[in-house]
């Protein structure tokens, strides 16, 4: 049965280890694909005590009336391992026990401009908490392979945080969290002047925070919006604090708040027994690959808006 679910848009950034490792391979082409080490035979790994795993993953071909660009959009699973409490009644008792109970959240993603589409679901957790979950399942095999270390935004849009900074009349703080430049379509101003830094001082990231105790932080348009852009494409995160508009107090607004996010007509998704693929449909083979194109067609639909807004 057909449904339109919310998707996250994140982007993910590969930065180089300053300190070499003998036995690293040198990034693939596009390097967008070092990602693929992360994804490879349905890996687990544990993030504060909770097990979660990239499950399926696999290239998805187009097919007739369903064109985008081949081995570039690999599709399956991000999965979290919750314990399901069951209760189950015999003769004068009730036996309680646990059984693991999988989220899964249908992913895809584009090696070639490094975007990550993941379908928004709070059984899984906050958009905050599924960005850090997916940047620290990627991160060790991509390290270990190429010593490269990969960082995983939100996509947001500038306009958010204007509109946060003309809605109030007290600014406490602001904070500016950017990755050193990866990207190529990013602001030119920011990467230059990251990049002279990233020379001088080997960093991976640079944070930025400013405050007032008074709440009269000012904030320029110019240089903050170059700083602005460069986040818009996936490569840093803001936030900024300002009077609650309740009553007093204080309240903090950030990026991760103001995602892109866009609506996908999918169906369930099941991973088939026989096949890394994944099956949209529950249906025979040819119906399940039919559906993964028309996702993977969405897709590559929402990346043309993305880059001529």
């Amino acid at each position: 049965m057909e449904e339109t679910k919310e998707y996250l848009v994140l982007r993910y950034s590969l930065i180089e280890e300053k300190q070499q490792a003998n036995l690293a391979d040198p990034l693939p082409t596009p390097k967008g694909n070092a990602v693929l080490a992360a994804l490879s035979q349905d890996r687990e790994f544990t993030a504060k005590g909770v097990r979660y795993g990239f499950i399926g993953f696999s290239e998805v071909v187009p097919t007739e009336g369903m064109q985008f660009p081949a081995k570039r959009f690999y599709l399956g699973k991000t999965a979290k391992l919750k314990k399901a409490h069951i209760g189950e009644r015999i003769p004068g008792d009730i036996i309680e026990t646990q059984r693991d109970d999988w989220v899964p959240l249908v992913t895809v993603i584009d090696v070639e401009t490094q975007h990550i589409f993941i379908r928004k679901d709070w059984r899984f957790g906050t958009p905050e908490q599924t960005i850090r979950i997916v940047q620290t399942g990627l991160r060790e095999p991509i390290l270990s392979h190429y010593n490269h270390r990969v960082f995983v935004e939100g996509k947001t849009r500038v306009e958010h945080f204007w509109k946060v900074i003309s809605s109030h009349t007290k600014v406490y703080k602001l904070e500016l969290n950017l990755i050193s430049p990866n990207i190529l379509e990013t602001n030119q101003k920011a990467r230059e002047a990251l990049k002279a830094l990233k020379l001088l001082f080997g960093q991976d990231e640079v944070a930025v925070k400013l405050e007032s105790e008074a709440g009269k932080l000012q904030v320029p348009k110019d240089p903050v919006n170059n700083y602005l852009e460069y986040i818009e494409e996936g490569e840093g995160s803001w936030a900024v604090t300002t009077e609650s508009g309740h009553g007093g107090g204080k309240r903090r607004h950030s990026s991760v708040e103001n995602l892109d996010i866009v609506e996908l007509t999918t169906i369930d998704v099941r991973p088939q027994e026989d096949s890394g693929q994944l099956d949209l449909d529950g249906g025979g083979g040819s119906s399940r690959i039919s559906s993964e194109a028309q996702l993977i067609a969405q897709v590559y639909s929402e990346m043309s808006k993305i880059r001529d807004r």
